[in-house]
């Protein structure tokens, strides 16, 4: 009986992409009239034909003078929940203003945002419907434009509206990623937002409300150092910040992890183990930081080169540098390049459609639109690798800069022969120096890495200061 039913929806679905696709290929044929390519645009992305209508659609927001109409604005949004909203972030604010839709809201917020003109962006995001599914996303945003502005316990609430919006469509859609990334980037807000106002306890709290199986609990966890460190909680540092060794968390690339190991060690006086690290960084770290400038510096913007280079990547990975396949296997699993990917995989579907179709001049016509829109996706892709390799080598400039003053307060100590390097038989722990709270408790560590031990793991150093 299923497969009965299965396969009379595929019939139907099948006709009704043909009848689309038979529309947009009469309005095609058609003379040129003002309507011409909205009839096409509608037909296509009411067919699945969004990649194809996208370079269509484009156009038409720059060549139309006028608002856009409701049925236009009902399939603008369409075509940006399928093919993402970067495609669009591009176009100028004139073109985009002429929309109500709450996505073109949510993108000129967006832009707005990264000019810093955060009152414009907070205009647009007051706009957007609290019933569309993009309102817990411009909730996290205002919510950060406020933590930006220093308004510490409006940001908070504005949090845990977030919170509330993003769980209500979860409830609609349980298993959408995007929003329970959303969720949990709002409640950690929460917790950033005590930490900025330096209520340390509190923070550390709202940080262990993150669970484990959080896809963004992994970068949590430096967070959670700081904290420990802002409290003098030296050991509970360390022990944040070694669970980064264990295998599973190889993909996550932030050089100031070990930056804060050091000066943690350096706040201890444990200056030999400050020194080991900061060598060791050096060590790792410097050739390749040094090609990797040089290879910024040489294809600067062309995005190309940066999609080229993680498609080699992918299929291939030990051909680059140690660095490059850390900095590529982290920007590979952030949700941003999943969804780029996911979207580029499914224009690629919509490829292989449009060339099953029967050939004509419109079909011609089609391809060449799709491949356009390819085109600009694999672009906006190699834009998006090169903004987060441009970050990830300001992040270890900035490592080593954090280096270097580690290196010039351990000379400077034994310098003035405050320690000795030969480590003797000095004790490395006892337990009497462990601090807990609440949510904390003891068990010993037995040398291996379990997955419901990272994140919980002490030190037990006694401060040589």
């Amino acid at each position: 009986m299923f497969s009965k039913v299965l396969g009379l929806y595929l019939i139907l679905v099948s006709s009704a992409t043909f009848a689309s696709w038979d529309g947009a290929k009469r309005s095609y044929e058609q003379k040129r009239s003002r309507s011409k390519m909205e009839n096409m645009v509608v037909e296509l992305v009411n067919g699945g034909f969004s990649y194809s209508a996208l370079p269509m659609m484009k156009e038409y927001l720059i060549s139309e003078t006028r608002n856009l109409s409701s049925k236009m604005d009902l399939i603008l949004s369409r075509m940006i929940g399928e093919v993402g909203v970067k495609q669009f972030e591009t176009l100028p604010y004139r073109y985009l203003i002429r929309s109500k839709s709450n996505n073109i809201r949510y993108i000129i917020a967006k832009k707005y945002m990264r000019e810093q003109k955060y009152n414009k962006s907070l205009t647009y995001l007051n706009k957007i419907s609290s019933d569309h599914s993009v309102y817990p996303f411009a909730k996290n945003m205002q919510a950060t434009i406020e933590a930006i502005g220093g308004k510490s316990s409006k940001a908070q609430a504005t949090f845990k509206e977030c919170v509330v919006a993003s769980n209500n469509k979860l409830s609609d859609s349980p298993s959408n990623r995007r929003l329970k990334l959303n969720r949990d980037y709002c409640t950690v807000g929460i917790a950033r937002s005590q930490f900025a106002a330096r209520k340390f306890s509190d923070a550390d709290l709202l940080y262990l409300d993150i669970p484990k199986s959080s896809m963004i609990w992994p970068e949590i966890l430096f967070e959670e150092a700081w904290n420990s460190y802002y409290q003098k909680n030296y050991n509970r540092t360390l022990g944040k910040l070694v669970s980064y060794k264990a295998p599973v968390f190889e993909h996550i690339f932030n050089p100031e992890i070990e930056v804060l190991s050091a000066l943690t060690y350096l706040k201890l006086c444990l200056f030999q183990d400050a020194k080991k690290i900061s060598n060791d960084f050096y060590k790792k770290n410097l050739r390749d930081t040094r090609r990797l400038r040089l290879y910024l510096k040489k294809n600067k913007r062309n995005y190309t080169k940066y999609y080229d280079l993680m498609v080699k990547y992918q299929q291939n990975g030990k051909g680059s540098p140690s660095l490059v396949r850390s900095l590529l296997s982290s920007i590979e699993r952030e949700e941003s390049f999943v969804d780029s990917r996911n979207q580029l995989s499914t224009a690629a579907k919509e490829y292989d459609s449009v060339r099953a179709q029967s050939s004509s001049k419109f079909k011609r016509f089609i391809i060449q639109n799709i491949q356009e829109a390819l085109r600009s996706h694999k672009k906006i892709m190699g834009a998006s690798i090169r903004g987060k390799m441009v970050s990830h080598y300001a992040q270890l400039y900035k490592a080593f800069e954090g280096m270097s003053y580690i290196k010039l307060e351990v000379l400077a100590q034994r310098k003035a022969k405050l320690y000795s390097f030969e480590e003797g038989t000095r004790a490395r722990g006892d337990i009497k120096y462990i601090q807990r709270n609440e949510k904390q408790y003891f068990w010993d560590f037995n040398g291996e890495f379990w997955a419901d031990e990272l994140g919980d793991y002490v030190f037990a150093l006694k401060s040589e200061c």
